[in-house]
């Protein structure tokens, strides 16, 4: 059973925030991205995804293009047998359900995202749910052609299986098994398993190298203004987490930000491997359960602002920072800084007897209406909180709306004040649906 504690802390910038303590004795990744929504749900993540992309091109200052906010189905529906047909990138292969639905341009499409308090229904006394990850959200970040908004980002393992592949090197929290760890894992520490067995190499970090053989190609890695580089006589086919989404002849194949595109060396094989279904990632340590957000905030003990370090930089979290593709990196807008940013937290720290614990503080969301005051912790104020707390290894998980815990019945832990989307110039509070959970005992 979790173990509980909220309290009144005074941070080390001076703040005064409520903060939750949970100490678990189990933990479980609960991969919602691949269960269909309720139609509330996907309605209440249409209104909120739509309202948050209008005040984000509005600050940005362009104009929004003409569309509505519509349901993706989860990756892993297929079609009966697959389609041929002529894309805005060229002919297409089409395999699944969802790259059928990414087709029509005039709609943006919303991964399955879940509503906590409605999914914590079914909690056991001693369970809570708790958020996790960081995920595709802003416009820049879902204009790939299989993007869509609420896509998990990076390493996701439930059960055993890696149903999202890591991609830049960042956090991972990591059950092995044996007991919990915090490392980084990015996209050539996997290897790829086909339907029937064999296995593919991930493309080195970096801009195209060719090779004649097969390869997995993902932003940062291969990749030319987001998609495979074009060349003849190569079938390149694109996944989604596990799931083969459509072929393509030629490269030139958009890469989705939560999985990666394999090229093959004749047709035949390519689509095979398509038709047989879902692919595997091999990480190649013993593994459970993990997912991935970041960055890390103590090593050792200690906060890892340190003097002539920059972890922002470390784990691609700082917005423009050079990489080897124009592609944009998620979060896009994350506030890489240590002591400007205030905002609700979650972290996940690691003691010295390798227990796991969580801190998350409340506070409000960097989306509120103007006027209203930002509370919460800065990225300085939660690392020493988990030094505080005795975390030897410590990582930063999600904040803003998306620092959530429930439990039985739906009831909060912690308030996510995510306030004043603009919907309909109605001032309230919203749970932001979400697209994975930790389910703690």
């Amino acid at each position: 059973m979790t173990a509980i504690r909220k309290s009144e802390i005074s941070l080390a910038s001076g703040s005064v925030a409520t903060v939750l303590r949970l100490d678990p004795q189990q933990l479980e990744v609960l991969p919602l991205f691949l269960q269909a929504t309720t139609a509330a749900e996907s309605n209440i993540a249409a209104e909120i995804s739509m309202a948050r992309q209008r005040h984000a091109a509005e600050e940005a200052g362009i104009s929004l293009s003409s569309g509505e906010m519509v349901p993706t189905p989860p990756p892993d529906v297929m079609l009966e047998s697959p389609e041929d047909l002529e894309s805005p990138i060229g002919k297409l292969r089409v395999y699944s359900r969802r790259a059928l639905a990414a087709l029509r341009r005039d709609q943006f499409q919303i991964a399955p995202l879940h509503l906590f308090r409605l999914l914590a229904h079914g909690l056991k006394k001693g369970e809570l749910l708790l958020n996790a990850n960081h995920f595709l959200f802003l416009p820049p970040e879902v204009e790939g052609l299989w993007n869509a908004s609420g896509d998990p980002i990076g390493f996701v393992a439930a059960a055993g299986t890696i149903e999202m592949p890591a991609q830049l090197g960042r956090a991972c929290l990591i059950d092995n098994g044996n007991d919990f760890e915090i490392r980084r894992l990015g996209f050539t520490d996997q290897l790829i398993g086909l339907p029937d067995a064999s296995e593919v190499a991930a493309h080195p970090f970096g801009p195209p190298v060719h090779e004649e053989r097969m390869q997995a190609f993902s932003l940062f890695h291969g990749s030319r203004d987001g998609s495979t580089p074009v060349t003849g006589g190569v079938y390149d086919v694109s996944y989604v987490g596990r799931y083969p989404l459509a072929l393509k002849e030629g490269g030139g194949m958009p890469l989705p930000s939560a999985g990666c595109v394999i090229r093959f060396t004749d047709f035949h094989t390519a689509d095979a491997a398509a038709r047989g279904g879902r692919i595997t990632y091999k990480p190649g340590f013993p593994l459970r359960s993990g997912v991935q957000a970041g960055p890390i905030i103590v090593e050792e003990g200690r906060s890892t602002r340190q003097p002539g370090r920059d972890i922002f930089v470390e784990e691609s979290v700082a917005h423009g920072m050079p990489l080897p593709d124009k592609a944009v990196q998620s979060p896009y807008a994350w506030k890489a800084d240590w002591a400007d940013t205030r905002a609700a937290r979650l972290a996940a720290g690691i003691d010295g007897d390798k227990n796991l614990f969580f801190c998350a503080v409340e506070g409000t969301s960097s989306f509120v209406a103007e006027g209203q005051p930002v509370t919460g912790a800065t990225l300085d104020d939660l690392a020493q909180l988990m030094v505080d707390e005795g975390a030897i290894t410590a990582m930063h998980l999600d904040g803003g709306a998306s620092t959530q815990c429930f439990g039985p019945a739906g009831g909060a832990l912690i308030q996510p004040k995510d306030i004043h989307h603009g919907i309909d110039a109605y001032e309230a509070q919203y749970d932001r649906p979400l697209p994975l959970a930790l389910k703690l005992r």
